[in-house]
């Protein structure tokens, strides 16, 4: 595609192509985090006072951060803005949602697992305000919807909407490009839904009344966002052709080569590497020199150090793929499938916390001790460093990279992505060979170690704390009089991690604590739960009504989940949607066998994935038994609820009829 040709898509719907990705791929994969996460992250912030920042809160912290550029944003994080600057979110499915002003934004998941369907929905919630939404269908199964505390607005693929929720508690859903649903009403009995389409708005009012009239043109936020859209190669810096082996990888790496790519820095292609892509380099702009992981800052997010770049381009070039450094050509981005926090390695010497990028060599050199030997060592009257260990005095040179090694994600903090190991085994050879090249290269890397003070590790700028190998103060020798090496006695990362939340010093080790016995019984391969209230004794409050009883929702497990006296949750902490009272989320549809298992009106079922959602002559895994829900649901530490259990049986303590064959009890249980 032309840069000619893109550009002009840029103004309009279209826009949503380049945004999204436009070529399909798979999703890619998270090292060291949950499976099937995914992310966003702050690409624009519009300038304003000090101040007024846009700020995030994340699930897990009582007090928010400022959304910095680069800031990730994944399931569970609430993003508000003030009465003086915007704020645009890009997510890695391809879609992109810009916030008004005094607008709260909270992102519940995002390609989380449907349990009765083979959907995947990514699921917004606005409390308040104003958001613009480019939608681009990550692939077939999304659903994606924004709900508001009176109704769910579902949109359609390639649509460019705004959602608002005023003062009063009305929602309005105004189309100006594609389609979208609304669904509305005041109980789940008396649910409509409306189709939207372009040039429309619907307002739904806060005695749940509608009214479907023209869409208004320019308002002060729609101006804005012509703007943004009409200077989106200005604002997000070009366009650029794609090297078309690069194609295949994720969606938001082909976003990035397309808006960044010959911006920020060139595509080169190397004997040795393959295409890579080298940053221009402003050494203005870098006054301490520069290389990855030195300008920005550190996050904690997740339980992980989450590197947050100082370069506007650094989103996708610091999570998806590593680094190398190669005295012939620099540094250079080597893209890869699988999302990091950080591709760094830690370490802490002398009161100092110390990084690198995690590059090829660490993988080549092929083993990783994270609670022992560490890579410093006091030899020949002083101290020095290397990436692997030291037996009598000498390193231990690689032979060979092994399949299973490169399969094997326990060899490492990192597993090695498929489209890098053609390059790694090509490295290892070559360094087998006495390759000069790559030997020198693997030398340099003391010289790319970046220290700070322990106590300077969540400073704003980095760069500013910094020292380098050779500027940090070495000690004497060991007291014992020894040259060995210094043994960890905790894993490097968990202790950044601690000493960035203001713990230090050597944690100490986790009493065990035996697993709670089972609240249900299991005979014959069924599953049964007493029943019981669907908020229990002593659980947090629920964080407002509309999130705590949500039946005006297009997730399709709900009306499953109604007809079972069940309810349904959305976790952000884990991503997932799950029913309580079955003791099952998305996570356990990851059958190994191939027998996928799917909530159905009669309990759990296995079967092959094309059953999923419409075959109810699968076995099922019966609820018999299973708690009934009141009339509301309850919201966890870990998510918000979506009632499925005050459906018309359970409230009325009649009938509720599985596929003409079960009938619900007293209370709402179901008998199979």
């Amino acid at each position: 595609m032309k840069n000619g040709g893109i550009r002009k898509m840029l103004l309009g719907a279209a826009l949503l192509a380049a945004a999204g990705g436009v070529w399909s791929a798979d999703h890619y994969k998270v090292v060291n985090g949950p499976k099937n996460f995914y992310y966003g992250h702050v690409s624009y912030v519009e300038p304003g006072p000090e101040g007024a920042a846009p700020t995030i809160r994340r699930q897990d912290r009582a007090e928010p951060e400022e959304a910095l550029l680069n800031m990730p944003i994944g399931p569970g994080d609430t993003v508000r803005t003030t009465a003086e600057r915007r704020v645009e979110i890009q997510f890695d499915t391809g879609t992109i949602v810009r916030l008004d002003f005094a607008t709260e934004f909270r992102v519940e998941t995002i390609l989380a697992r449907s349990l009765s369907k083979l959907d995947e929905l990514s699921v917004m919630a606005l409390d308040r305000g104003r958001i613009y939404v480019m939608y681009r269908e990550y692939d077939k199964k999304e659903l994606f919807q924004v709900l508001t505390p009176n109704a769910a607005v579902r949109m359609k693929h390639n649509s460019v909407a705004t959602v608002a929720v005023a003062g009063d508690g009305a929602t309005e859903a105004q189309v100006k490009y594609g389609r979208a649903h609304v669904l509305f009403g005041p109980d789940e009995r008396s649910l409509d839904d409306r189709t939207v389409n372009k040039g429309e708005r619907l307002i739904v009012l806060k005695d749940h009344q509608s009214e479907l009239a023209p869409a208004i043109d320019g308002t002060a936020f729609e101006l804005w966002n012509n703007e943004v859209n009409a200077h989106f190669a200005d604002l997000h810096r070009g366009l650029s052709d794609l090297p078309k082996p690069l194609q295949k990888l994720p969606p938001a790496i082909y976003f990035f080569a397309q808006s960044y790519g010959n911006t920020y820095g060139e595509w080169l292609w190397d004997d040795m590497y393959g295409y890579c892509w080298r940053p221009y380099i402003d050494n203005g702009a870098y006054p301490w020199g520069w290389q990855p992981y030195f300008y920005g800052q550190w996050a904690r997010y997740g339980g992980q150090m989450f590197w947050v770049p100082g370069e506007p381009w650094g989103w996708i070039p610091y999570h998806l793929g590593v680094w190398h450094w190669s005295k012939k050509i620099g540094w250079v981005w080597l893209p890869g499938s699988m999302f990091a926090p950080a591709w760094a390695t830690w370490d802490f010497y002398f009161g100092y916390a110390c990084w690198r990028p995690w590059g090829l060599y660490d993988w080549m050199y092929g083993h990783y001790d994270p609670f022992g030997w560490s890579g410093f060592s006091y030899d020949g009257g002083s101290w020095a460093y290397a990436p692997y260990r030291k037996v009598g005095g000498g390193a231990i040179p690689p032979t060979v990279t092994r399949k299973d090694q490169l399969k094997r994600p326990e060899d490492s903090p990192y597993p090695v992505p498929g489209e890098l190991r053609r390059v790694l085994a090509n490295m290892t050879a070559a360094y087998r060979r006495g390759d000069a090249r790559v030997r020198e290269d693997a030398a340099a890397l003391p010289r790319h170690l970046v220290f700070v003070d322990r106590r300077d590790l969540a400073a704003r700028a980095i760069e500013k704390k910094a020292l380098t190998w050779d500027q940090v103060p070495k000690a004497g020798p060991p007291a014992d009089g020894s040259n060995g090496q210094i043994t960890r006695r905790v894993d490097p990362q968990r202790q950044a991690v601690r000493i960035f939340g203001g713990v230090d010093g050597t944690p100490s080790i986790p009493r065990r604590i035996p697993a709670p016995p089972a609240t249900g019984t299991e005979r014959g391969g069924i599953r049964s739960f007493p029943a019981g209230p669907s908020v229990p004794s002593g659980a947090p409050a629920p964080r407002s009504a509309a999130s705590a009883y949500r039946f005006r929702d297009w997730n399709p497990d709900l009306r499953v989940a109604r007809e079972l006296g069940a309810h349904i949750e959305y976790s952000g902490a884990r991503n997932e949607i799950r029913c309580p009272e079955l003791m099952f989320s998305s996570r356990d549809r990851d059958a190994p066998d191939g027998r996928v298992p799917h909530l159905t009106s009669r309990g759990i079922a296995y079967g092959p994935a094309t059953s999923v959602g419409g075959d109810r002559s699968d076995r099922p895994y019966s609820s018999s038994g299973s708690g009934s829900s009141g009339s509301s649901g309850s919201t966890g530490s870990s998510g918000s609820s979506a009632s499925g259990g005050s459906s018309a049986a359970s409230s009325r303590g009649g009938e509720s009829k599985a596929g003409g064959e079960s009938k619900g009890g007293e209370g709402g249980r179901i008998k199979n």
